[in-house]
Formats: structure tokens, sequence, C-alpha cells
């Protein structure tokens, strides 16, 4: 189909982060993060965060590479311990400055606008050995610190932030966060969610910073939304479902936009009997500081099914049980490809936050690829762009205020998880977890089908 009716500045991109693209760790002054060393425990198995595809060297080819490629927009992030390399240094590190100032001007100069995550999993580790990270309540004013550092240094240059990424997931796997997960669950969840109520008061104050000192810009977060459908047709199904997705995806939503914290979500924490310190000023300071935009990563339905097994009183995760939908293909990590989906969850933010502008900061395919021939025929790939856009310009044509589409991701990538065996970029990097190789870049299939896309704009 062709997707007319999406405006002519439409922000075709692409998606990045920092710990997963750059490499040079130690580099010109940059600190170790949470997310270097969590990945340094599985050196011995897959990529870790030191060299990964060397962004850091390369920045120059690859933006070229994306000037190529027609893109409107670069979804990327700032490092955190490059700016501030303990997380509590009264001045900022230079080096790390000049060197996003290099990338944004670059970006810029070639028509690309920068849609920038100020958070993207990278807490200096720093501040986790001086107090805990966003366990103590003192990460709040590190942060907010952090972001109007970034203000003054780029608000006149970038018009798009994103505050926190993916803040649920940052909770449910609070190893990324930095608590120890051989500890009981409940304390573990204590920890967590206390992070999590710090990480809202934070992100409030710096989008009131922000809207305050630039207030034509955009600033939100990027939340992990997991569109969750039922199994069965029945309603105890539905409810589970819908349970799931309002704690996990909706929450982080409510309080962003409306500055609020959903009652379902503290009847969850109160059925694990947590409490969160709070002070009588909060209600304020999450009022006061609410996003003007919103962005989602998106990448597959989630279905789920009640358990019989559970009872009321527990906590959500022990009610509900993940299922794979054998009518849906699926990645070798288990998601599926659901693309009317992706158009039914934007009709459901539509529904809930009526024009939000909405930026769809992360939706992708991932594979296992071999460089034959020097060409990747990631056909996959090429299918899940093209249905899953379809379905977008379908959202948008029933009125989903979708402004911009960065696909995760621009280029090979360091995977949290699972190393450099699953790429999801559109640019294959000529390396493996082990070898770095020639770190060439190569086109895929799917640039090709993105870059003609872009040129139509349909």
């Amino acid at each position: 189909m062709k997707y007319n009716h999406l405006s002519k500045k439409f922000l075709w991109g692409a998606s990045t982060s920092a710990f997963q693209v750059e490499g040079a760790y130690r580099e010109d002054g940059k600190g170790l993060s949470i997310a270097d060393v969590r990945s340094f425990k599985k050196s011995d198995k897959q990529l870790d965060t030191k060299v990964t595809v060397d962004h850091y060297h390369h920045w120059r080819e690859d933006v070229q590479l994306m000037k190529e490629l027609g893109l409107k927009s670069y979804r990327f992030s700032i490092s955190w311990p490059r700016i501030f390399p303990n997380g509590d240094e009264m001045e900022p590190n230079q080096a790390g400055l000049k060197f996003y100032h290099q990338l944004i001007d670059t970006l810029l100069e070639n028509g690309i606008e920068p849609i920038v995550t100020m958070y993207h999993f990278d807490q200096p580790l720093g501040l986790i050995e001086k107090y805990g990270g966003w366990i103590s309540r003192k990460s709040v004013a590190d942060f907010v610190k952090y972001g109007q550092c970034l203000l003054e240094e780029f608000g006149k240059k970038v018009k798009y932030w994103l505050t926190i990424n993916e803040q649920a997931v940052l909770v449910v796997a609070s190893d990324m966060i930095g608590i120890d997960l051989d500890q009981p669950i409940k304390n573990r969840y204590q920890a967590a969610f206390q992070a999590n109520y710090h990480m809202w008061l934070a992100q409030a104050e710096v989008c009131k910073l922000c809207l305050n000192q630039f207030p034509e810009s955009k600033i939100g977060p990027a939340v992990s939304y997991i569109t969750t459908l039922p199994a069965s047709k029945k309603s105890y199904d539905m409810m589970a479902a819908k349970e799931l997705e309002d704690f996990y995806s909706f929450a982080q939503m409510e309080v962003a936009l409306r500055g609020e914290i959903p009652v379902y979500f503290q009847n969850e924490l109160a059925k694990l009997d947590i409490k969160i310190d709070t002070k009588p000023d909060d209600t304020e300071i999450l009022l006061s500081g609410r996003a003007n935009y919103l962005g989602v990563n998106w990448y597959c339905t989630t279905i789920v099914e009640a358990n019989p097994e559970a009872k009321e009183d527990q906590f959500i995760f022990q009610r509900i049980m993940r299922i794979q939908d054998k009518e849906l293909r699926h990645t070798d990590w288990g998601w599926n490809f659901d693309p009317i989906g992706l158009r039914y969850g934007l009709r459901q933010l539509s529904d809930r936050y009526g024009s939000i502008p909405i930026v769809i900061t992360e939706c992708g395919w991932s594979e296992e690829e071999e460089l034959i021939d020097n060409q990747v025929h990631d056909k996959d790939r090429v299918e899940y762009l093209d249905r899953h856009i379809e379905q977008m310009a379908l959202a948008v044509k029933d009125g989903v205020n979708v402004i911009s589409f960065n696909p995760w991701s621009f280029i090979d990538l360091l995977s949290v998880g699972d190393g450099m065996e699953k790429r999801y970029g559109m640019v294959y990097v000529d390396r493996t977890n082990f070898e770095e190789k020639t770190m060439r870049r190569y086109k895929k299939d799917s640039f090709d089908f993105y870059q003609k896309l872009i040129k139509a704009n349909s």
C-alpha cells in the first residue's frame, strides 16, 4: 500500500544506544557503568561493552551511512559516565561533551534530527558504589544535574529528548540497576520499586527543567510497550492480559503523562507488602513535570493466560503465564511476528492519551546472520519492516499522532542478553562475539528496502 497520509515531515529514523555501539569504554575519561560491569560477567560467553561495534571511532562513517539511507531522525543515547565518569563530579568531562557535540552537529548538517535518550541502562557505577544508585533518593539530584548539563550543552540543537529508556525493564531485571538478584524476592522488589519511584521523580524534574528552558522541545520517556493479548476468549484471560499490560507499560505512561500513580499499580505493590518512601512535595513534583510526548519500544504482542493455581492476593507475575501462539512466526528468541498488533497497540494509546505525539523508538526483527559475498539477505527483516510500517500508517490514518518511526536498530550491535549473535541492524558489522575482524560495515537488503521507502515516503 501507499502511505500518502503520512506527513512529508514524518521522521523516518533508526535507533541505537551508547553502551551497545560505542565501545571505547575507558577512553577520553569515560567512567564505568553498571551496563559495563554487567556485560563483563558474560565476557567468556559473548561480546561485552569494551569495543562492541566501535561507533566511537567509526561515527563519521556511520553518519554517512545514515545519510545514504536517507534517515530524517536518529535515536541514540548519551553515555551518562562519558559525561560524569563517576556520576558525582562537580564539572562534566569535556572530552565526552566534545564527542556528542561533534556527533549532533554532523547529524544536523546532514539533515538528520537527533532524538536523544539521556539514560539507556548505563548509570555510572560510582553512584551505585557510593549510595546504591537509584535505590537512594540522592540519585534524583544526580540525574537532574546530569540532565541540566545536557540541556545547557545541547538544548539549542536537540528538539527531541527521551528521559529514561524502558524503566519497567530495569525494575524487573533489577541487576541492571545494581540490585543483587540472589537476595529474597521480597527484598529485591522492595529495592527495585523504590528505585522505580526515584526514577519517576528524576524524570519529572528533568521534564520540568527542559520545558521551562526550551518550551518548544519534546521530552518524555521511552516505554517498553508490551501490547498484551488473552490466550482465549475467556474473561479471566482477558483480565490477566489487561492487568499485566497496565502494570508493566501503562503505569509508566500514566505517571509520565498525567503525573499520577495509578491505583492498580499501588494495589500490586501492596500485595508484596512493598512500602515506598515518599515526601509530601512529591505529588506536586510529578504533576508539574509531565512529559509532552511519548516514546514507545514495540516489537511484538505478548500473549498470556491466567494462572489457574494463583490467588487474587498474589503478585501479577504469579497470576499470569506467557504462552507462544504456534500459528505465529517467531524469532529464535521467542518474539512473534504480529504486525496488526502494532496498529492495535497504537490505537490503545490514542484511546488513552488522545493526540499526544508518539515516537516509535524501537521496533525490529532479530536474526543470526552470515555475510556471504559481502551481502546479507535479511528477507524476514524486510517483511517485518514492510508489514509493521503498513500497520503504523493505518494507525496514523485512524488518527493516532505518530510522528516518527525508528526501528531497532540502525547497525548491528551488542544485544544485552545475547551478544553479537542476535543481530537487529540494517547495517551488518563484520565481527563476532570474540573476533573484531575487519569491523567493516555492509548494507543489508533491509537497508535498500528502507532507503527506497523513505525516499518515496511510501
